[in-house]
């Protein structure tokens, strides 16, 4: 991991004033991805808030990492907090992410508790045992990026899309649901084997580490979904001391999700 932080290698986004979320995507995501599939509408973000986004080491527009550890989850948090450091968020922070954003956002409240007054969980990776049980799987993966790189592996989860979304946003959202993959397209083989053999090593901070968060978090799941099971949400629910889970079943519920995110900021801001 190089130490020294350059703002030019990241690809920000910041909207509104006050109290500030910083939000990280997942893996193979981008601030592009999530905007194409439309269902996070940060369009309706509050702004009397400050939303800052930004592309992770390796994706979106920002530039290519220099070795498996610059994709390491608590490195990865290092960026997360040194971006809202250079664009003076208001701290104490609130951070948020989907998935690999999610796992950033733990490590980087471990990392500085001080700096931090909320969390915003959605759907948690599969973590612990189970992840143990998947090692193969993301060496299998990085093995096959190099062979297959950005387009390729996009083409391959075209197909199964049902490993990677619940069937009832893919129903509901067959025409965008495919914009997930517009960012892995463009990724390049190095990056890809990088990130997977980084998946490989990577996990949750432990049960007795989450113990010790105390701020208020909010924990977004849905049903469905073998990469981000319900188990590694309710886990995190019973292991974090202020935490709440709300867990998706429909696109009724999932619809809620933009609000409930708005109004936690809020509440945690006052």
């Amino acid at each position: 991991m190089t130490e020294q932080f350059n703002i030019n290698q990241f690809n920000c986004s910041i909207s509104g004033k006050g109290q500030s979320l910083v939000w990280a995507h997942g893996l193979c995501g981008s601030m592009q991805s999530e905007d194409a599939i439309g269902v996070y509408a940060w369009h309706r973000f509050p702004k009397k808030l400050q939303l800052i986004r930004y592309d992770a080491i390796g994706h979106g527009l920002s530039t290519q990492g220099e070795s498996v550890d610059d994709y390491l989850w608590p490195n990865l948090a290092k960026d997360m907090l040194r971006v809202a450091e250079h664009y003076r968020a208001t701290t104490p922070l609130i951070l948020g992410g989907q998935s690999m954003g999610c796992a950033t956002s733990l490590f980087a409240v471990l990392a500085q508790p001080e700096n931090v007054k909320g969390l915003v969980l959605m759907t948690p990776p599969v973590a612990w045992q189970a992840r143990a049980a998947k090692v193969d799987y993301y060496h299998k993966i990085a093995k096959a990026a190099r062979i297959l790189g950005g387009k390729g592996l996009a083409q391959m989860n075209a197909k199964h899309l049902d490993k990677m979304l619940p069937s009832w946003i893919i129903d509901a959202h067959k025409h965008s649901v495919l914009g997930m993959l517009d960012g892995l397209k463009s990724m390049k083989r190095q990056t890809l084997n990088q990130l997977f053999t980084a998946a490989a090593l990577n996990d949750l901070p432990t049960k007795q580490q989450l113990s010790t968060i105390q701020v208020p978090t909010l924990i977004l799941a849905w049903q469905g979904d073998e990469a981000h099971p319900i188990d590694s949400a309710i886990s995190l629910n019973k292991s974090l001391p202020n935490a709440t889970l709300h867990i998706a079943n429909s696109m009724d519920d999932f619809n809620d999700w933009p609000a409930l995110i708005s109004d936690f900021c809020i509440a945690v801001d006052h």
